[in-house]
């Protein structure tokens, strides 16, 4: 049997089953419901925990999963007796796409597909490129070159940033020089 988290996972894989337990020590499951809220712009779900003891235990089954948008979600963990009813946690989990799905689906980051955007426009009208222009009174304004070249360099530090995940600044040198007053 796999290990079960702890802890509301931070990255959901649609298509998965979900599986986590919380021992919530101020609101045990043998006198607590919980349900964690999953919410975003696209829509929102949520799972009861079962009690097992005094810990609640959170399943959603690969057919619900699968049924889930990808994207980031904000999460809330809301507990009651009956009488009283609290929020005692919150959070934010990653749910990514279905890899059953997945040729159905564009897998790269906002900031990578704007990144390649950007740098394509580049490739095919650095010489030719206006930042306006002006037909017969209608104005068009586009981006400047230099405001582009900009974009796309704060964009590849971004996605720099996204490649090397949970290592990012790790392994960077600092240096320091001290001098005497």
């Amino acid at each position: 049997m796999p290990d079960v988290s702890t802890t509301i996972p931070r990255a959901l894989i649609a298509g998965d089953t979900w599986q986590w337990t919380r021992d919530l020590s101020d609101y045990p499951a043998s006198t607590w419901d919980a349900t964690v809220y999953f919410e975003n712009r696209d829509g929102t779900f949520s799972v009861a925990g079962v009690a097992d003891g005094d810990t609640h235990t959170f399943t959603i089954a690969a057919a619900t999963t699968t049924t889930y948008k990808s994207g980031r979600y904000g999460w809330r963990l809301r507990v009651t007796d009956g009488t009283t009813t609290t929020t005692v946690e919150n959070g934010l989990a990653e749910v990514l796409v279905d890899p059953a799905a997945a040729g159905t689906h564009d897998t790269r980051s906002w900031a990578r597909r704007t990144l390649e955007a950007i740098e394509a426009f580049l490739e095919g009208n650095a010489s030719t490129a206006q930042a306006s222009m002006s037909i017969q009174g209608r104005s068009i304004a586009r981006w400047s070159l230099p405001e582009l070249t900009k974009w796309r360099n704060e964009l590849r530090t971004e996605v720099k940033i996204e490649d090397q995940g949970s290592t990012a600044g790790l392994g960077r040198n600092i240096k320091v020089r001290f001098t005497r007053a």
